[in-house]
């Protein structure tokens, strides 16, 4: 017995309700945000449609029930898992508690209004809807961190360190914090409760290697960031801005950041797990003289080794895992075709940027 029995069996069924590739491509012909509405009533999704629509139409009425059904779905997971296989799971959801507080933190520091920061909040981690809405309504970022310290919230503990004899603190630090805290101590406990290798431990690791790319790609594609950075923090060491680490270590990643051309970053990583994906990137890149195609490609390679989980870990993490990556890759792209539909473009066209899975 493994303690995932009940919640595995519980995603699978969940698994089992989500859309086919012959059904994402049939919501992509509908004529009209209407008729699109419509078709969803007639999927899994129609409980929280019907929902939006005593109070929505149009986009609206598809944000918030695409939005609703999220949170409804993972907002369930942690209640199937007890004991380590709980404390593994609580910690894939603490992501989600992390992306919440960087969210409140860019919105309270750009006087964003509190319902559009809420709006954007995924509340299915460890801390309540309703704290999330307390600290959204806040007025600025140090009675944030107040609040979340005097909640004895872990994820506060980043925020302390960093204020600490500072009478100012940026974003970017703020988040970098985060980020560092969050892997950090997820590793330990996988270090100190999981016995030789797991799947949650290799998802961390993929995680802390993505996120190190990007901001080794970042400085490598605008080289003057480096000065700013120095001006910043008073140094040139970019090994600080990483998280982890993962498997790619912070010397070649500050190497490859130090580079004046994104082609001459990418020859530092030929022989690693991310090449091809890089390659694909770069070519994207090419294209487009923007970093999101890298970004794209990068979010592509995480996808398919989440659903990979699956087959991997059956019985343990790697389904949670994977399930999880189905699901929001799924709303992503639901998302993505009500966008086209309202743009007006055509089905063929929305097809192309559905990210379709196996």
């Amino acid at each position: 017995m493994t303690g995932f029995e009940y919640g595995n069996a519980r995603l699978r069924y969940m698994k089992s309700r989500l859309l086919s590739r012959s059904e994402l491509e049939g919501l992509t012909e509908s004529d009209s945000l209407q008729g699109l509405i419509a078709a969803l009533t007639r999927t899994a999704y129609r409980k929280s449609v019907e929902t939006a629509l005593t109070r929505w139409l149009g986009m609206e009425c598809i944000s918030e029930a695409l939005h609703a059904e999220l949170i409804s779905l993972l907002g369930k997971i942690r209640s199937f898992y007890s004991g380590t296989p709980g404390e593994m799971v609580a910690i894939v959801l603490r992501a989600y508690d992390i992306h919440n507080l960087k969210t409140i933190l860019r919105g309270i520091s750009t006087n964003a209004p509190a319902a559009e920061i809420l709006a954007s909040l995924l509340p299915v981690g460890a801390i309540d809807h309703r704290l999330w809405a307390e600290l959204a309504n806040l007025q600025d970022v140090r009675a944030v961190i107040d609040v979340i310290a005097s909640q004895g919230l872990p994820l506060a503990q980043p925020l302390l360190r960093l204020r600490a004899g500072r009478t100012a603190f940026s974003l970017f630090e703020m988040e970098l914090a985060l980020d560092q805290w969050h892997i950090h101590e997820a590793l330990r406990f996988a270090k100190t409760k999981l016995r030789g290798k797991n799947r949650l431990t290799a998802a961390l690791t993929l995680d802390s290697d993505l996120m190190n790319l990007m901001t080794a790609l970042r400085f490598s594609h605008s080289p003057a960031e480096r000065r700013l950075l120095r001006e910043r923090t008073a140094s040139d060491d970019l090994s600080q801005l990483f998280v982890g680490p993962g498997t790619l270590s912070f010397k070649l990643l500050a190497y490859a950041a130090s580079q004046n051309s994104l082609e001459a970053a990418l020859t530092v990583f030929g022989h690693s797990p991310y090449e091809a994906a890089l390659q694909a990137g770069l070519e994207a890149h090419a294209r487009s003289g923007r970093l999101t195609g890298l970004e794209k490609s990068l979010r592509r390679y995480r996808l398919q080794w989440m659903i990979n989980s699956i087959a991997k870990d059956p019985l343990g993490i790697g389904l949670v895992l994977g399930c999880i990556a189905l699901k929001v890759n799924e709303v992503n792209n639901l998302r993505w075709v009500a966008q086209g539909i309202h743009l007006g473009l055509k089905p063929d066209a929305i097809r192309e940027e559905v990210e379709f899975v196996e």
